[in-house]
């Protein structure tokens, strides 16, 4: 056998071992957080969609450019400095005052893709902030359960900021409190 033959089924042998191994190791992965609110999702929705006010609140997404129309792709910033990772997601849903839906990926389509979705349910004259992201695509696989904890933290401390944001804005002010209550009285 020539030497360039070898070289050639070596290569395609190669190929078909790291084609194994990845498919071996593949796993997609999900992850899901919550936090109740005491505000409607009106007012949720406001804070959520003010994008430009991100970088005074938003721990997770430091910076987001883009309109957030069904089919517009958008760029977002997570983290801040030399180590923000910069995502150009396609936004798939937009139901005002009900979910928020988009779907990127890193490198190719394909390799590792993450759908992110905020879904906004009323509960009394509160809401159920949801905050998920299913992970997809070849290279998910084994490195998954450490990418699913930090996301998972930074989740966490999105949602702890938007209900803090979200309360103090909708909170009433000193007066209208007072107003309030006297109109209890009143009854």
């Amino acid at each position: 056998m020539s030497l360039l033959k070898r070289f050639i089924v070596g290569s395609l042998c190669l190929i078909v071992l790291v084609a194994l191994a990845l498919f071996a190791l593949h796993r997609n992965g999900a992850i899901e957080t919550d936090v109740l609110i005491d505000s409607s999702p009106q007012a949720v929705w406001q804070v959520l969609t003010a994008t430009a006010d991100y970088p005074a609140w938003n721990p997770e997404i430091s910076r987001l450019d883009g309109q957030l129309h069904e089919g517009n792709v958008i760029e977002f910033a997570e983290g801040a400095g030399p180590d923000a990772m910069v995502f150009h997601p396609r936004i798939l849903v937009v139901r005002p005052e009900r979910e928020l839906r988009w779907k990127g990926y890193v490198w190719l389509p394909g390799l590792f893709d993450g759908e992110h979705w905020f879904v906004l349910e009323p509960v009394g004259n509160r809401t159920r902030f949801i905050q998920g992201e299913t992970f997809t695509g070849v290279l998910v696989g084994r490195l998954t359960p450490g990418v699913l904890k930090d996301t998972v933290d930074s989740m966490r401390e999105m949602n702890e900021a938007l209900k803090r944001r979200t309360e103090q804005i909708s909170a009433p002010s000193p007066d209208q409190s007072k107003e309030l209550n006297q109109q209890k009285h009143a009854e």
